[in-house]
């Protein structure tokens, strides 16, 4: 069976198990804060525009009201009141037996439950989305049920079933790199940069650092091509293919990065601890211990006004380092 065929197995079956619709109830690289600064598109990249939801519901309509208000909340990371509101959101599109509200609220509560890590809640809720928009006809090969099957792979990831995530992320790549392609629009790209920077993830937590940092290096330049993604997520991004050529030994590259994420982190309201002594521990190993003890007290003293002490402790472990070279 070829892996192609395999992965459509896998994920026929997955479809065919799904639970009832009543019953629904990573190799971590710093210690950078990921409550605001996650991979983009673990929520706010749903399904709202593809299903059409825009073009169904006026900017009065009750429903698409509170369905904002959820959305806010989850982008303030206020998880427990925007579960509570999908609840009620989700009640209201079934009292007016609105399908397309279902389908969508649906697709919100499964990236929620994603990006809070609730695995097994968010592949029922994958699924359960999958099957609904099949169910009018959609096909495999759809951008919507590909975008599905980002999801379920993330998901199979996350569990460290990384034959199955493996078999999906390529299944999805295949289909996105030809969408891209031939038709190259911004969700198209953006859901390709997304597969890729999950897809090098995985392979650098199997200890593949070569072949992940490709797929990041990818997905960082595609990233950089789309005006919509949040530029803390490309701090995040640079910092880590920054520790993955540090852990590849090549100390020039990731303190490239390592720079290239502070300066643009400044502009931003980011916590840079953690990068700076990334940054000194980088120029430790370059031998270059003047800078090397210069980035580690900076992040000693951004470590010590915010309280932060896991960055503070870090900074004291890398200026002991130095001082024992110098």
């Amino acid at each position: 069976m070829s892996a192609q065929n395999k992965y459509r197995y896998i994920w026929n079956t997955l479809i065919r198990a799904s639970a009832n619709l009543r019953s629904i109830p990573s190799m971590s690289f710093q210690k950078i804060p990921r409550r605001k600064y996650t991979v983009p598109c673990a929520v706010g990249f749903s399904l709202f525009t593809w299903l059409g939801f825009e073009k169904k519901l006026s900017a009065e309509d009750e429903l698409i009201h509170t369905i904002k208000h959820c959305i806010l909340f989850i982008q303030k990371s206020e998880f427990e009141k925007a579960e509570q509101l999908l609840h009620v959101a989700l009640r209201q599109a079934q009292q007016i037996h609105h399908q397309l509200g279902i389908t969508y609220i649906y697709d919100v509560m499964a990236n929620l439950a994603l990006q809070r890590e609730e695995l097994d809640k968010a592949k029922q809720l994958f699924i359960v989305v999958t099957q609904r928009i099949m169910a009018n006809g959609v096909l495999e090969d759809d951008p919507r049920v590909v975008h599905l099957s980002v999801k379920l792979a993330r998901v199979s990831h996350l569990k460290k079933d990384y034959t199955t995530a493996k078999l999906g992320y390529d299944w999805c790549l295949e289909k996105l790199y030809r969408a891209v392609e031939s038709d190259p629009t911004e969700h198209s790209k953006k859901l390709l940069a997304m597969t890729e920077d999950w897809y090098g993830r995985m392979y650098v937590e199997c200890d593949q650092f070569d072949v992940g940092l490709k797929y990041m290096v990818n997905s960082l330049n595609r990233m950089r091509e789309v005006p919509d993604i949040e530029r803390e997520h490309l701090v995040v991004q640079l910092n880590d293919i920054g520790t993955v050529y540090d852990r590849l030994g090549k100390a020039t590259e990731s303190i490239s990065y390592f720079k290239e994420a502070i300066d643009l982190g400044k502009t931003l309201d980011m916590d840079l601890g953690t990068m700076y002594v990334n940054l000194g521990r980088a120029y430790l190993k370059s031998q270059l211990l003047d800078a090397a003890r210069k980035s580690c007290g900076h992040a000693w003293k951004l470590g010590v006004m915010s309280k932060n002490q896991d960055v503070k402790h870090e900074a004291e472990l890398c200026i002991k380092q130095i001082n024992n070279l110098g």
